[in-house]
């Protein structure tokens, strides 16, 4: 308390002081003259003065830190819900509804499936991390359900993370199940939906998987939609016509696109080594491209990015990613792996 300010008891007996008297005697207020413009005789708090300082500080407790300190913490923020809202505040939205091609921005997911642990989760956080990321490039991370909250904290804040799976409902008796009000809960903004071992090893249907991203958009989850054709089905010469079903199903369910990414991803190339050529590739992402405009709209032919996901490497990733329809990558066993980084920057 400064020296010679008068204190009086209040009706509860506590000493008090008026605010007016206190205000004459702090440092601050010795120039009476209070004014929006800086004054060089007004005294400063490292060079800044009071009125400046309280504007900051009465920001920060409104909760407007996205105002006043951009990007200054670390992911242990972001976690939960309420404190994800600060990030959103300035965080660039990924999707744009231009027409063009170079609208459309390059998306990169990164597929662990059931790989990891906290050690090797760890190492991959530290290399993403210190690297230097194609900042035009969004990259989804898809981690296993047990360790989405300890990559969440780990990563980087500008990189999404994806749930490698959900339900259709919100809660209920589905034993082993998770829905995506969970996945937001923790911290995932993202879930991957019909991934093809989704469909071939656990029998997932076509009209499950669209009510499985039906549901998830409705809860603000964003999707990756996974959609190809197995190898028994290309020699048949059936591509376009699988990639079209499972494309329908979708559209009976999905009203509004501008959250989904479809990754498309040939069965035959998926952990096998083996790849489509940058040709191969064009060539079906052309005819989605199509069959989008076709059967939903030029608008959301024209905006709707589509992945390439199969078997995809630093040392095919920048073919693949010349063409003109190839809007990024779904990218399994490298994605934990250094390369993931030259993978990211493909386009660079």
């Amino acid at each position: 308390m400064p020296p010679g300010v008068p204190l009086k008891l209040n009706r509860n007996g506590i000493q008090c002081i008026s605010s007016a008297s206190l205000l004459q005697r702090l440092p601050y207020q010795r120039n009476h003259h209070t004014t929006a413009t800086m004054d060089q005789n007004r005294p400063t708090v490292g060079g800044v003065t009071a009125e400046v300082l309280k504007t900051v500080v009465s920001q920060a407790l409104l909760g407007k830190f996205t105002a006043v300190f951009p990007k200054l913490f670390k992911c242990q923020w972001k976690t939960y819900e309420g404190q994800k809202k600060f990030y959103a505040n300035f965080s660039t939205d990924c999707t744009d509804s231009n027409s063009d091609t170079m609208s459309r921005k390059f998306c990169v997911g990164g597929n662990w499936k059931m790989n990891g642990d906290q050690k090797s989760i760890a190492e991959i956080a530290k290399t993403l991390s210190s690297a230097s990321l194609d900042p035009n490039t969004e990259v989804v991370i898809g981690c296993p359900a047990i360790y989405l909250m300890y990559a969440r904290n780990l990563l980087p804040c500008e990189l999404g993370l994806a749930g490698q799976n959900a339900y259709k409902v919100a809660k209920g008796a589905f034993t082993g199940e998770i829905s995506p009000a969970m996945l937001k809960d923790i911290g995932a903004d993202w879930v991957i939906l019909g991934h093809s071992e989704r469909r071939a090893v656990f029998g997932e249907s076509d009209a499950l998987i669209a009510e499985k991203a039906e549901h998830a958009l409705a809860e603000g989850l964003k999707v990756i939609a996974c959609i190809g054709e197995t190898l028994e089905e290309r020699e048949a010469g059936k591509t376009n016509e699988v990639v079209a079903r499972q494309m329908c199903a979708y559209a009976q369910k999905i009203k509004d696109w501008k959250n989904v990414v479809v990754a498309y991803e040939p069965v035959w190339a998926i952990g096998t080594g083996k790849t489509a050529t940058p040709d191969q590739a064009q060539e079906v992402h052309a005819f989605l491209r199509q069959w989008l405009s076709d059967n939903i709209s030029k608008e959301v032919s024209a905006s709707l990015r589509i992945q390439y996901g199969g078997s995809v490497t630093a040392a095919n990733a920048k073919e693949l990613a010349k063409k003109p329809d190839i809007d990024g990558f779904l990218v399994g066993g490298a994605s934990l792996k250094p390369e993931f980084v030259d993978i990211i920057n493909a386009r660079q």
